[in-house]
């Protein structure tokens, strides 16, 4: 905020350029002026204050001893007044200046920068941070220092790089604060962050508005804290925090260079030095140079006997860019000639300086200097410090080119994907607050403070999923797979979870689980963990992670055994068809009318024939020929389906005579919802709801407690007042039927679901929770606590022993189409050759009533279908008498015969 003085000063200055524009003309004069003057607006008593002028006057001083940068000429510093005098401002603004170094904050900066097309001055700022504070919106002003933009993206990386997602910025509520803290939202979006929590301290709240704020904070989750603003403020949020043990391991404190800069400064302190133990900060990475060591070693000596509370001999980048600001307009005016120079004060020869300003380019005693289009620092290097002891430690470097790494030699190559390719996102170990190296997690007890009130169900069996036992010292203790699971996924959480685990129910009777949810939703647990199904009517009150693992409903039945040296068992393996006889009787109707081995004889006979060909077929002996084409393409088809009965009885006959048969007593679910018979269950689960919603009369349902409980009611079965079948979580039937052999599973599992842990509606536990499951599943950790607690059990299923036309639906298809095919093909031939031979034969329709002409007709059809077609025999054509016997005889006949042979045959001789 605005101080009153400061106030003054810049309405003085509105009201000058208002009323008579810029008052200060200097007389244009052919040479070049001996002298010239640079303004300088410094905050007065500010922090970089005294450091700000020390460094302006050095530079002067080097600049007039260095006889060719301008050429003899010399450079006079004029100061606006520390006390804030608004006369001694207007002085300064009447000066005929040739550019102003300053202003040194961002809210003073921002009115000035809005009076230079007016006064056309340039303005040279080497502290304001304002990222909005840029040459686009004020055009008269260039910056050297570091954005926040810069500094924020570097503390953003930070973030990232250390996996957190969730800050809480702690800020200074004026210009300078929110200015930083919206560039810091802007930068997190990048690495996939955000601000959970803004926390905006006025300057003037005191020591008891600040630690009100951060004991508020201290009942929160968040353990990543952001801090930018001035370090007065500074200085008293870190003896606040220490106070309230905020400053203690599981903390995180990132503060921005205005704090940063000034650490080894104040350090001194005891309470401060405690506090700030820990902290990493972003800061202007100088590099070390021949140029710096030589400043460096000037500056000592001239504050070799200033303290004024502070270390001796110390100084920010702020300083050092001041330094280089007085270089940038020497190099500048050095570019003008000197009737320009002389005439700096009208419009268009300061904005000639302007550009020159934004074109130079010099090594300074920070690095390389040049300004990019928006008048700021070209380039963005940021040192990663870490506060150990009384000094900062470098951690690593940022720059926005090669991200973050060890080496400050790699920002050197920036703009090459080559650096940040071999160069992987790193940094040296930090020692965070507590002394420690392990990173903290962002996230602690989102509970205000409390530990979880952990809900577990106490079951009397099935000791393997959740176990609570009382030790000798009175202490509950709990264990078994659910709660392994639970307590491994916390590691991965990016954050710690105090819990306190409590158990629900008696432990001599099964609890009900939907009312430990319904607890769970009225907020008298925080999280239940154990075997709990999720269902539909829980989700609709509850939030559920990731399933763990499935759990479906299934059948479990008594089994009934099978013998296998039945006289009948090897009629087991295949279930008979009709597809045999079918096939037979097809191939005869195919194959009487040209095969007389299927014609010959009385019916009788030919049945006999066809049945045995079939038969023989099954041992591939079949002597019988095939004539027919489509008796063939039956026949190929059948021999191919008796291959592959043959190989699947033989081996359903194996397993038939070297396995016991354990065949089910109800035929899975279906089954056993159209029965009457009892269906047990676990009290205390959703099956009852389950079984009712499906019509199951509730008389029929009946609730049992615990392993012992399902054995002795199905060995009882429904007419000893026991069940006939147990309708339970696949989980628990596998362990129930590891140590209960003479029950079996029925069919497959009929929904389909899993256990998950479940937490209060909207729970950010819950979504983290789900995201650490898949991460047990995927790194496998979930299966090795599977078998630990469960063993490797396998799914039983129970399906028929028999091979049947399920086996085997695709070749039976294939088997009945392709007879039917070749039948429909065969009769069509045989009809549209009746009808020829009924076209050239006698007619059957003379005389006589429109039924017997249908019967004659049919007659006649059948007649013909049943008449053999014998094979026409043709006489074979003459032979042909060799060569040698033709010649022989043409020797032999007469000159005069009348017969001359052509082409083997007989012509009249041609007439004379």
């Amino acid at each position: 905020m605005l101080q009153a003085p400061q106030i003054r000063v810049l309405i003085l200055l509105s009201l000058l350029c208002a009323i008579g524009g810029v008052q200060r003309i200097v007389a244009v004069h052919a040479a070049r002026p001996a002298t010239l003057k640079i303004g300088a607006l410094l905050a007065p008593h500010s922090t970089i204050d005294r450091e700000a002028k020390r460094s302006l006057e050095l530079a002067v001083k080097h600049v007039n001893a260095n006889r060719r940068v301008l050429n003899g000429k010399t450079l006079e510093l004029l100061w606006g007044d520390t006390n804030c005098s608004a006369s001694a401002d207007m002085d300064l603004i009447s000066e005929p200046v040739v550019a102003i170094i300053g202003p040194q904050i961002s809210v003073v900066s921002h009115f000035v920068a809005h009076m230079g097309p007016n006064t056309f001055v340039p303005l040279v700022s080497f502290s304001p941070t304002d990222s909005t504070l840029s040459k686009y919106q004020y055009p008269y002003i260039v910056r050297l220092s570091r954005s926040d933009r810069a500094q924020m993206e570097a503390i953003a990386r930070v973030v990232g790089f250390f996996g957190w997602t969730k800050v809480v910025a702690l800020y200074s509520d004026d210009e300078f604060g929110t200015s930083g803290i919206y560039a810091l939202s802007d930068a997190l979006v990048g690495v996939r962050a955000t601000i959970v929590n803004r926390i905006g301290l006025n300057p003037a709240a005191g020591r008891d508005g600040i630690g009100s704020a951060l004991n508020q904070l201290a009942q929160m989750g968040s353990r990543i804290l952001v801090v930018h603003m001035q370090p007065i403020m500074g200085r008293i949020l870190f003896n606040e925090a220490h106070y309230l043990n905020m400053t203690l391991r599981g903390y995180v404190w990132i503060v921005s260079e205005a704090l940063s800069s000034v650490l080894d400064k104040i350090s001194y302190e005891d309470e401060f030095f405690k506090a700030t133990q820990g902290l990493i900060g972003t800061r202007t990475f100088i590099p070390d140079s021949k140029k710096f060591q030589t400043f460096l070693h000037e500056w000592k000596k001239l504050t070799k006997n200033d303290t004024a509370g502070m270390v001796d001999n110390h100084i920010t980048s702020y300083g050092l860019y001041a330094y280089d600001a007085i270089w940038l307009i020497a190099h500048a005016l050095r570019q003008i000639g000197n009737p320009e120079l002389a005439k700096l004060n009208a419009s268009q020869n300061s904005f000639l300086l302007l550009q020159c300003i934004l074109n130079t380019e010099f090594t300074g005693v920070t690095g390389r200097i040049e300004l990019d289009k928006r008048g700021d620092l070209e380039g963005s290097s940021i040192e990663i410090v870490n506060m150990v002891g009384r000094g900062l430690r470098t951690v690593g470097y940022w720059s926005n080119a090669t991200g973050c790494t060890k080496h400050a030699s790699h920002l050197a190559s920036r703009g090459t994907s080559e650096i940040t390719k071999n160069n992987a996102q790193d940094l040296d170990s930090v020692i965070w607050p507590g002394g420690t190296v392990k990173v903290p997690r962002e996230w602690v007890n989102p509970n205000n403070g409390k530990p979880l009130l952990i809900g577990v169900p106490d079951k009397i069996d099935y000791s393997e999923f959740v176990d609570i036992t009382i030790g000798a010292d009175n202490t509950t203790r709990f264990q078994g797979f659910c709660i392994d699971v639970f307590q491994a996924a916390l590691k991965y959480l990016p954050y710690s979870v105090p819990y306190t685990l409590v158990s629900y129910g008696n432990g001599s009777s099964p609890p009900n689980y939907d009312h430990l949810v319904e607890r769970l939703a009225n907020k008298e647990f925080d999280a239940v963990v154990g075997d709990v199904k999720i269902t539909a009517e829980r989700a609709r009150i509850v939030d559920f992670t990731q399933p763990y693992i499935a759990s479906g409903l299934v059948v479990v039945v008594p089994a009934r055994k099978e013998e296998t040296n039945a006289a009948w068992a090897f009629m087991r393996p295949f279930t008979p068809a009709v597809f045999f006889l079918c096939t037979g009787v097809v191939v005869w109707l195919l194959e009487r009318k040209k095969n007389p081995t299927f014609r010959g004889g009385p019916l009788k006979k030919q049945f006999v024939t066809t049945l045995w060909f079939i038969f023989s077929t099954l041992f591939f002996s079949q002597k019988e020929d095939v004539k027919s084409t489509l008796g063939w393409a039956v026949v190929v088809i059948w021999l191919f389906v008796v291959l592959i009965i043959t190989a699947s009885y033989t081996a359903s006959r194996t397993s038939i005579l070297t396995l016991q048969q354990l065949m089910p007593t109800i035929q899975g679910f279906n089954e056993l919802v159209a029965s009457s018979v009892p269906i047990g269950y676990q009290a205390g689960s959703f099956v009852e709801d389950y079984l009712l919603q499906l019509h199951v009369r509730k008389e029929r349902l009946v609730p049992l407690d615990g392993l012992a409980n399902f054995a002795d009611a199905l060995h009882k079965g429904p007419k000893a007042g026991g069940i006939g079948a147990l309708v339970e979580e696949l989980p628990y039937v596998q362990e129930f039927l590891s140590s209960a052999c003479e029950f079996i599973i029925s069919g497959d599992e009929f929904t389909k679901s899993g256990w998950g842990f479940a937490f209060p509606t909207g729970s950010q536990l819950a979504v983290d929770m789900s995201i650490a499951l898949l991460t047990l599943a995927e790194n496998g950790e979930l299966q090795r606590l599977h078998d630990k607690w469960l063993g490797t059990s396998v799914r039983s299923q129970i399906g028929s022993a028999q091979l049947g036309l399920n086996a085997f639906w695709g070749l039976f298809l294939i088997t009945g189409a392709a007879p039917v095919i070749c039948l429909i093909g065969y009769y069509i031939l045989i009809l549209i050759r009746y009808r020829r031979k009924a076209r050239d034969g006698p007619s059957l329709s003379g005389g006589s009533s429109l039924l017997s002409r249908l019967v004659r007709m049919v007659k006649s059809f059948i007649s013909f279908v049943h008449e053999p077609e014998e094979p026409s025999h043709h006489p074979p054509p003459p032979r042909e008498p060799p060569i040698s016997s033709r010649r022989l005889r043409a020797e032999q006949s007469p000159p005069d015969s009348t017969l001359t042979t052509v082409n083997d045959g007989v012509a009249p001789a041609p007439q004379l």
